[in-house]
């Protein structure tokens, strides 16, 4: 079964929005995640290894760890793993800063990256997302639509 596209626009839209406040909070943010349950509904999803600050990609591993043993015993209808990245040049970006939200289910995904500047006040200025199809990896018995 797979999630429907309002679904996977629900995940990104929290993904952005946490995006946001962290930025707006601290300039920086850890990767996060949310799922879908099969019932439909969002949950927020941290990831913890025990450290104080913990390196970035170790959150990011665990967390997509988490999503493949998940997706593959059924428990979920689509994931997004959220992280702070350097837009690759070859998209042209508004900015070279991004929030990249890795968001997939059955027979869906994409890198969705969310272009952001913050100002001297230290607000962020999200701009318009654009995604990149790419092979899937937590639903990997799925085709991409």
């Amino acid at each position: 079964m797979a999630a429907s596209p309002e679904q996977l626009d629900e995940l990104l839209t929290y993904c952005i929005n946490f995006a946001r406040t962290m930025l707006n909070a601290s300039g920086d943010f850890y990767p996060f995640a949310a799922t879908l349950s099969l019932d439909g509904n969002v949950a927020a999803v941290g990831g913890y290894n025990g450290e104080e600050q913990p390196r970035p990609a170790e959150i990011y591993e665990l967390l997509s760890g988490a999503f493949s043993a998940g997706a593959r015993a059924g428990q979920h209808l689509g994931v997004a793993l959220a992280a702070n990245v350097n837009i690759p040049a070859q998209y042209s970006p508004e900015a070279p800063d991004g929030l990249r939200v890795h968001l997939e289910s059955n027979g869906f995904a994409r890198f969705i990256y969310v272009p952001y500047k913050i100002d001297a006040q230290g607000v962020a200025t999200i701009a318009e997302p654009f995604s990149v199809q790419i092979p899937p990896v937590f639903f990997g018995n799925a085709g991409n639509a």
